[in-house]
């Protein structure tokens, strides 16, 4: 088996354990290294988020956070796919995935603001951005909402990464029958 063949199976192996520990989470704080780690990299894009989205007022500012801590995963995903870099789409696919699951975290706890802010006197921003749509009543169901897109989003990850390690097999296969 080809060399690049392989390496896609570690990954899909990897893929699968990181999405296993971040679905077992569910719609909690992030626990374990892992899952905190990956939450503090998702924080470095929510935070700039904020500043780069201020520009355009307080509701997109706001909102900014979890926009860019998703978007730059997902346009990372859509540039890989158009260079047809498979393997890397799926793992981008995975932190788009992932940083949905960690943002519904943020919009679940938008009504009742139990989780912990960077500093004091910071607003909550679900609780922000919900209030002002008129849907803090939805909260929780947004989040889960939010995280289910998020697992979709890991499960089609591992799907590609899955796709790309079988395909990369039997091209392997033809080549050394020929």
């Amino acid at each position: 088996m080809a060399a690049e063949v392989v390496g896609r199976l570690i990954g899909f192996v990897a893929l699968g354990l990181l999405t296993a520990l971040v679905l077992a989470n569910g719609i909690a704080m992030p626990s374990g290294a892992i899952p905190n780690f990956l939450h503090l990299i998702d924080l470095v894009f929510h935070e700039a988020g904020h500043v780069i989205f201020g520009f355009f007022g307080q509701f997109i500012g706001v909102l900014g956070g979890s926009l860019n801590q998703v978007l730059v995963p997902a346009v990372c995903t859509a540039v890989f796919l158009a260079r047809t870099q498979y393997g890397s789409a799926a793992v981008t696919l995975f932190w788009t995935g992932q940083s949905l699951a960690d943002v519904a975290v943020y919009v679940a706890d938008g009504r009742a603001m139990a989780l912990p802010l960077l500093a004091d006197g910071l607003i909550h921003d679900w609780n922000f951005i919900l209030g002002r749509l008129g849907l803090l009543y939805a909260a929780e169901s947004l989040g889960r909402l939010t995280f289910g897109l998020g697992a979709l989003a890991m499960l089609a990850a591992l799907g590609l990464l899955g796709w790309t390690a079988w395909t990369r097999m039997l091209s392997s296969q033809a080549r050394n029958r020929a």
